[in-house]
C-alpha cells in the first residue's frame, strides 16, 4: 500500500516532470529526509527511477521519473462501434490495441470485455502482476461512484452497474465515465496541455461531447452533466427546429454532428461521405457550402458561449481530419471569434486535432491510471 506521501511524489512528478529530491522537498514543504525515505521506497518498488545526475553549482542534483513500465492498464471505449480496447502504461503510451464489437446486451458485451482483456494480460507475460486496473468510456450518464452507468442511449442502458459486473469478472479494480470526460482526464494527465488549470475539450462525431477542468478538477455538475453542449438549443425558429433524439428540437447535434450533416447532404442529394463533402464545397458546389457552414457556424457560436462562461485557456476541438480545413473548420472558428468578449491580456486558443476514436481507449485508460498516481482521495 502506498501512502498519501507517495502519492504526493507521484502527483508531483505525474504534473511536472522531473524534479530532484530538492525540489520535491521544497514543492511538498517537507523535509529533505522525509522525501528521501519515500524516494527510496518508491525507487525499490521500481515505480521511480533516477536520471543522469545534473552538475551545477555544489552538490550534483539527480532528477527523479516515473517509471512508464511501473504499471499496465486497460482502457475501454464503447463511444462508438467497434469497441476498441488498449494496454497502456503508466506514461500513456498504447502498447496494444483490440477492435471487437460493441454489444448492445449487458451481459453479452462484459463476457466480449472479459475475453478481451484475458488477451492483454496474457501478451504481458511475467509482466501481468503489474496489470492496475481497467478504465470503460461510454456515451452516455455516470454515477459519481465511477462504476454505474445511469443512461446510454447508443446501448439502450438504464441503471446497469458496469463496472462491478466487470471487476468482479475480471479480478481487477473498474472505473467508467462518460467518454467526453474520460477523454479530457487523459489530457489532462498525458496530453499537450497536462499541468494546465482551465481548459476545455469538444468532439463532433455522431454526436458531440464536451468536458471541462476547471481550477484543476474536472467540471461534474450537479448530475454530471456538465459539459453536454450537445443538446443545448441553438435554433429557435420552430420552423428551421430539427426534432433531436433527446425528445427536443433545435439542439446543436441537430446541425452540427456528422449525423446531422449526413442527413442534410441526404437530402440535398449528395453523398454523405465528409470527404466527399467537403471536397465539393472546396469546389464550390453551393449545397455542400451552404450544409458545412451552417453546420460550422453552430457550432462555432457553441464554442464562443462555452468560452464566455468558462474563460479556458484552450479549447481543444476534435474534427474529422476532412472537416478541419474546410468550409466546416472555417466557419467555426470564424463565428467563435467573432461571438467572444475580448479582454485585454486574455485570449482563449482554440485548436483544432483529428478525431480519433483510439483516444476515448486511452482516457479511459488513464482513469485506472489516476488512481494509481494519485490514489482515491486525489482523483
Amino acid at each position: 500500500m502506498l501512502s498519501s506521501g507517495h502519492y504526493q511524489i507521484l502527483s508531483t512528478l505525474s504534473r511536472h516532470g522531473a524534479q530532484s529530491r530538492t525540489e520535491l522537498a521544497q514543492e511538498l514543504g517537507l523535509s529533505k529526509a522525509a522525501i528521501s525515505a519515500l524516494v527510496r521506497d518508491l525507487l525499490d518498488r521500481d515505480i521511480l527511477s533516477e536520471q543522469d545526475p545534473v552538475y551545477g553549482a555544489g552538490r550534483p542534483s539527480v532528477p527523479l521519473v516515473v517509471r512508464a513500465n511501473a504499471a499496465w492498464f486497460i482502457g475501454i471505449s464503447l463511444q462508438d462501434d467497434p469497441a476498441v480496447v488498449v494496454l497502456t502504461d503508466l506514461h500513456g503510451t498504447t502498447l496494444s490495441r483490440i477492435e471487437v464489437p460493441r454489444l448492445a446486451g449487458p451481459e453479452e458485451c462484459v463476457t466480449l470485455l472479459v475475453k478481451t482483456v484475458k488477451t492483454l494480460r496474457a501478451s504481458l507475460g511475467k509482466e501481468r502482476a503489474k496489470l492496475s486496473g481497467i478504465g470503460l468510456a461510454l456515451p452516455g450518464f455516470v454515477a459519481r461512484d465511477r462504476q454505474t452507468c445511469l443512461a446510454c442511449t447508443a446501448l439502450g442502458w438504464r441503471n446497469i452497474n458496469i463496472g462491478a459486473t466487470l471487476a468482479e469478472r475480471t479480478g481487477l479494480p473498474v472505473w467508467v465515465e462518460n467518454d467526453a470526460k474520460a477523454l479530457i482526464l487523459g489530457e489532462q494527465l498525458f496530453g499537450p496541455l497536462r499541468g494546465s488549470p482551465d481548459f476545455s475539450m469538444i468532439f463532433v462525431s455522431h454526436g458531440i461531447g464536451c468536458a471541462h477542468i476547471v481550477n484543476g478538477r474536472l467540471l461534474w455538475g450537479n448530475t454530471g452533466g456538465a459539459g453536454e453542449i450537445s443538446h443545448a438549443p441553438v435554433t429557435l425558429d420552430p420552423q428551421q427546429a430539427l426534432p433531436c433524439r433527446c425528445g427536443n428540437r433545435g439542439c446543436l447535434e441537430t446541425v452540427a454532428s456528422l449525423l446531422a450533416i449526413g442527413n442534410a447532404a441526404r437530402q440535398a442529394g449528395l453523398s454523405t461521405s465528409t470527404r466527399d463533402l467537403a471536397r465539393l464545397a472546396a469546389e464550390g458546389h453551393a449545397d455542400a457550402v451552404r450544409i458545412l457552414h451552417r453546420a460550422g457556424s453552430a457550432m462555432g457560436i457553441a464554442t464562443a458561449q462555452l468560452i464566455q462562461m468558462l474563460d479556458p485557456s484552450h479549447v481543444v476541438v476534435m474534427l474529422d481530419p476532412s472537416l478541419k480545413e474546410s468550409v466546416y473548420g472555417h466557419a467555426l472558428q470564424y463565428e467563435a471569434e467573432s461571438h467572444i468578449l475580448h479582454r485585454t491580456n486574455a485570449c482563449t486558443m482554440i485548436n483544432f486535432r483529428d478525431f480519433e476514436p483510439e483516444s476515448f481507449a486511452r482516457g479511459a485508460a488513464s482513469l485506472a491510471a489516476r488512481y494509481f498516481i494519485f490514489g482515491h482521495g486525489g482523483v
